[in-house]
């Protein structure tokens, strides 16, 4: 369940217990690669994660954009809608339904139940050849690199870095994922951009998170 914690000045009642700084995941890992990661070498770089849901974080000179009302990491959570000109059918699609870790383990399960139970399985099982979980997998990275096409398209950056659980899978998803992403940028010169795993993996939140803290205290 969702705290709703709207309206609570949570980072003034966790510094009654020692100094804090309250960050969001994506953001505190974007600020990590920009410092440590893959994000370095770039002055405007998009970092996007993908496991449980679907994130993304625009860094500009080292710092995450948090933008006006710290909603600037929504990515993937709200329908896209759209009506076919043929039959007028409604589509509405939530990409991380689609695309997300626990996506493609229910996309999975749903046509072969029990025999995964991570989705971690679910790559694993492409990788051998599983053609089941290679639709599955192949159906995820297209759905995403679109969304990362988009991305590109709207942000213009010099590079995207992709971390999260799932965003580290390599393979037949990372192939799938990058060469979407590329299909869907719509100018050629932002095409071949880097689109690059995060430096530091899975480990990028919480050495962001100490990161922010740090440089919160030193002012």
């Amino acid at each position: 369940h969702a705290i709703a914690w709207q309206g609570i000045p949570v980072q003034t009642e966790f510094a009654r217990l020692a100094p804090a700084v309250v960050e969001s995941d994506v953001r505190a890992a974007a600020l990590a690669e920009a410092w440590f990661g893959a994000g370095r070498p770039f002055k405007i770089f998009a970092y996007v994660t993908v496991g449980t849901g679907i994130s993304h974080s625009l860094v500009i000179d080292g710092v995450p954009y948090a933008g006006s009302r710290g909603n600037a990491l929504v990515m993937a959570s709200g329908p896209m809608t759209s009506v076919c000109p043929e039959c007028s059918l409604q589509f509405q699609t939530v990409l991380e339904e689609v695309a997300s870790g626990p996506a493609v383990l229910a996309f999975y399960e749903k046509d072969q139940p029990g025999r995964a139970h991570r989705t971690e399985d679910v790559i694993e099982a492409a990788e051998a050849g599983d053609p089941v979980a290679c639709r599955v997998v192949e159906s995820a990275g297209v759905a995403l690199g679109s969304g990362l096409g988009f991305l590109i398209n709207v942000l213009d950056p010099e590079a995207v870095v992709v971390g999260g659980g799932l965003g580290m899978a390599g393979g037949l998803y990372w192939r799938t994922l990058v060469d979407s992403a590329r299909r869907h940028t719509w100018s050629e010169t932002s095409r071949n951009l880097p689109i690059l795993q995060a430096g530091l993996g899975t480990e990028a939140g919480v050495i962001g998170a100490a990161l922010a803290g740090a440089r919160t205290q030193a002012g």
